[in-house]
C-alpha cells in the first residue's frame, strides 16, 4: 500500500495517552504498534509550532518496517503543558527527549512482555532534528541503545531574513524578557507543496504560530553547538532535506554534515519545501527511509 494513500494519512494511533519528561513536565503522546513483536522502537520528534498528531503518516511507515512508535508532543506544543513555544533552554527539550525514550521502552516491556531495552531509532524533524542532534552530539549524555537516526529539514540555520535589530532585540529579550512572545512569521506555504496538507495545516488548532525570545536564543546556542560537536555524533544517520527550503537553511545543513564523521546517508530533494513528510512526492523519502531502516535492523541482526 503507497504510504502516501488516504487510507494510511487517516488511520489513528493505536493508543495515546500522558508522561512524565525527566523533570517532571507533563507530555502527551501517541503509540502505534506493528503487527508482530517489534524488532525496535521509533521516538518521533516533531518540528517548532507543531505536534505529534501530524505525523501519522510517518509512523505507519515505521511500524510496517516492524517498529513500534512513540510520538509526543515536546513541552510548550500540541497536547502537552507549558506557554506555547517557550523552552529556558534546550536542556528542556532534551528532558522531554530522554522522557520519551523511557517511555517508549517502558510501553514496549508492557505490550509485548521484553525484559530487554529494545534498539531505538529517531525519525526527528526541524526543530526535533536540531535536538536530536544535540542530543547526540553531548560528550556529558549517552544513549546506548539509540542506533539510527533519521533527521527531515534539520533546523541548523533561519533561512529567513533577519535584520540586524531584529535579532539584537531578540537577544535582549531572550536575557530581559525570555518569556515575550511574537508572531513568528512562518509563512505556511514554505512548508509544503500539498495544497491538502496546507489547509489541515492552518485549520490545526493544536499548532501555533508564534516564538518566544528566549526559543530564538536558546535554538542558536544549540545550533552553535551542534556545528562545533557533530564529530561527536557516533551513530548513522539519514538526512533528507528540502532543496527549496525557506524555513530551515539548506545550505547550513550540507556544511554541518560535511563535518559529519559517523556513518551517513545525506539526499537533497530539488525544488521540495521543509515538511519532505508531508510533501506531494513524500513517497522518495519514504522509500528512503525504509530502505535505510532495514539496513540498521539487519545489522543488528547479523
Amino acid at each position: 500500500m503507497n504510504a502516501g494513500s488516504p487510507r494510511l494519512a487517516n488511520r489513528g494511533p493505536d493508543s495515546h495517552g500522558r508522561f512524565s519528561a525527566i523533570d517532571g513536565t507533563s507530555l502527551y503522546c501517541e503509540w502505534y504498534l506493528p503487527a508482530e513483536t517489534p524488532r525496535g522502537v521509533a521516538v518521533v520528534m516533531h518540528g517548532y509550532g507543531e505536534h505529534a498528531g501530524r505525523y501519522g503518516e510517518v509512523a505507519r511507515v515505521l511500524t510496517d518496517a516492524g517498529l513500534s512508535v512513540l510520538a509526543y508532543d515536546a513541552r510548550g506544543h500540541g497536547r502537552s503543558d507549558g506557554q506555547r513555544g517557550y523552552v529556558d533552554g534546550f536542556r528542556d527539550y532534551l528532558a522531554d527527549f530522554e522522557g520519551a525514550i523511557e517511555e517508549a521502552q517502558r510501553r514496549n516491556r508492557a505490550a509485548f512482555a521484553l525484559d530487554d531495552a529494545l534498539p531505538v531509532v529517531l525519525v526527528a524533524h526541524s526543530n526535533g532534528a536540531l535536538v536530536a542532534l544535540r542530543a547526540l552530539a553531548d560528550p556529558r549524555r549517552a544513549y546506548p541503545n539509540v542506533v539510527g537516526v533519521v533527521l527531515s529539514s534539520p533546523f541548523l540555520r533561519l533561512n529567513v531574513p533577519v535584520t540586524r535589530v531584529k535579532s539584537a532585540l531578540g537577544r535582549v529579550a531572550g536575557r530581559y524578557a525570555p518569556k515575550l512572545s511574537l508572531p513568528s512569521e512562518l509563512r505556511i506555504e514554505a512548508l509544503t507543496h500539498d495544497q491538502d496538507k496546507i489547509a489541515a495545516r492552518r485549520a490545526d488548532p493544536l499548532c501555533h504560530d508564534v516564538a518566544t525570545a528566549r526559543w530564538f536564543t536558546a535554538a542558536e546556542r544549540a545550533q552553535s553547538f551542534v556545528r562545533h560537536n557533530i564529530r561527536r555524533v557516533t551513530v548513522p544517520t539519514l538526512w533528507l532535506v528540502a532543496g527549496g527550503d525557506r524555513i530551515a537553511d539548506p545550505e547550513a545543513t550540507r556544511a554541518v554534515h560535511t563535518l559529519l564523521r559517523a556513518p551517513s546517508r545525506y539526499r537533497e530533494f530539488a525544488g521540495m519545501h521543509h515538511e519532505v513528510f508531508n510533501e506531494v512526492d513524500r513517497e522518495r523519502a519514504f522509500t528512503l527511509v525504509r530502505e535505510f531502516l532495514t539496513e540498521r535492523l539487519q545489522d543488528l541482526d547479523m
